[in-house]
């Protein structure tokens, strides 16, 4: 009988090896051969390309180069590397001394490589929105000891971390008053400072943010990667907070109005380059940022489930990955479920976003969600 193994980690390639009964010293040498990875490196010269290719080659491995490399009629060019951990740690090795900068490029690929190997446990964000008119929950906990009931009953659930929302950003809403927001968002802070959770506030206002963070939040989360109101970078680093910064087409207001991209996740990647340069111009610590590719904003039925297919492409940066897709519009367009009947939907997407390492899911169902992802860490981590 032939069996088809699964390897998803470092824990599972270096048990199959062991179960070989291999002598110790070359667990680790063997396991590296078990797992494969594949990375686009994007705009190369010609020559860094041919370069590349030949040591690939070298090492038995091979990557998939523009057709018009070799005669170097190409200007600049991609190219698709391939292999196991340990051809890319011979690669690597061989390449870092080679000019285009391309050790450096090699040694980012072992890094990225390092941080999908990571065995985390993702965290719960659950979603406490003191306002009358969100999607899903709007008008539940306007009233501060009930949106507090709320938020411990989370916590009791398994959230680690609450994300107190004062506007509503669905499609379609409307801004409202800073003052209003504040008015929404302090007195339930004030009554969960001491809660022993982290704090998360939903909001792309500095003012907003600096009254959070002095009441104990400890998380930004800001819908427009700090477009809206770019102050609000220096309150985040003044602060030594965390920031979620996650993409959106428009504004809450216009988002959904004919939305389109030519290339939705290569155009997601190219905002998150630049928004995190412009957090780590104004003095925030790249280890504070968390991005969030924004299911549901500003994107059509067909580019959230591109995202999700996808989400792996998020860790290019080395960051944490927040996804928020719980109960989404695109659900009910798949599926009809209203609402109120979405649980199976989102949990639908936490899988893929397990599968993708996925750091942080912002949910509305933080019991499901917490018995969903235990069920399957304890299938992935167990030692059978």
């Amino acid at each position: 009988m032939i069996r088809i193994k699964a390897i998803r980690g470092k824990r599972d390639a270096e048990k199959l090896v062991r179960c070989m009964k291999v002598d110790e010293v070359v667990v680790n040498l063997l396991s590296d051969k078990q797992r494969f990875y594949v990375f686009q490196i994007e705009k190369l010269p010609p020559a860094a390309v041919n370069i590349i290719k030949q040591m690939a080659l070298a090492r038995g491995t091979d990557a998939v180069i523009h057709r018009d490399v070799i005669t170097c009629r190409a200007d600049k060019t991609d190219v698709v590397l391939s292999g196991t951990k340990k051809e890319f740690e011979y690669i690597a090795s061989s390449l870092k001394n080679q000019p285009f900068g391309l050790g450096k490029i090699t040694g980012q690929i072992l890094n990225l490589i390092e941080h999908l190997e990571q065995e985390k446990t993702p965290e719960i964000m659950g979603i406490l929105n003191v306002t009358p008119d969100s999607f899903a929950d709007g008008g539940k906990y306007l009233d501060p000891d009930c949106a507090y009931r709320r938020a411990v009953e989370m916590k009791m659930e398994g959230a680690t971390i609450i994300d107190v929302g004062g506007q509503s950003s669905r499609p379609g809403s409307a801004p409202v008053s800073e003052e209003e927001e504040l008015n929404r968002v302090v007195p339930v802070l004030e009554k969960l400072k001491e809660e022993e959770i982290v704090i998360s506030i939903d909001t792309y206002r500095a003012k907003v943010a600096e009254a959070a963070l002095n009441l104990g939040a400890g998380i930004v989360n800001d819908i427009s990667a700090m477009r809206f109101d770019p102050e609000i970078a220096d309150v985040v680093k003044e602060k030594n907070a965390r920031i979620v910064l996650m993409h959106m087409k428009g504004t809450p207001r216009d988002m959904q109005e004919n939305p389109y991209y030519d290339d939705v996740i290569s155009e997601i990647l190219r905002f998150f380059e630049e928004r995190i340069g412009f957090a780590v111009s104004r003095g925030i610590p790249e280890e504070n940022i968390i991005i969030d590719p924004g299911i549901g904003f500003g994107k059509r039925l067909e580019d959230n489930l591109c995202i999700l297919k996808n989400l792996i492409e998020f860790k290019s940066f080395g960051l944490p990955v927040l996804l928020g897709a719980s109960r989404k519009s695109f659900i009910g367009m798949l599926t009809g479920a209203k609402v109120e009947n979405r649980l199976p939907g989102s949990l639908a997407a936490i899988a893929l976003g397990l599968e993708a390492r996925v750091d942080i899911f912002r949910v509305h169902d933080v019991k499901e969600t917490k018995q969903f992802i235990d069920v399957m860490l304890g299938a992935w981590r167990n030692e059978c």
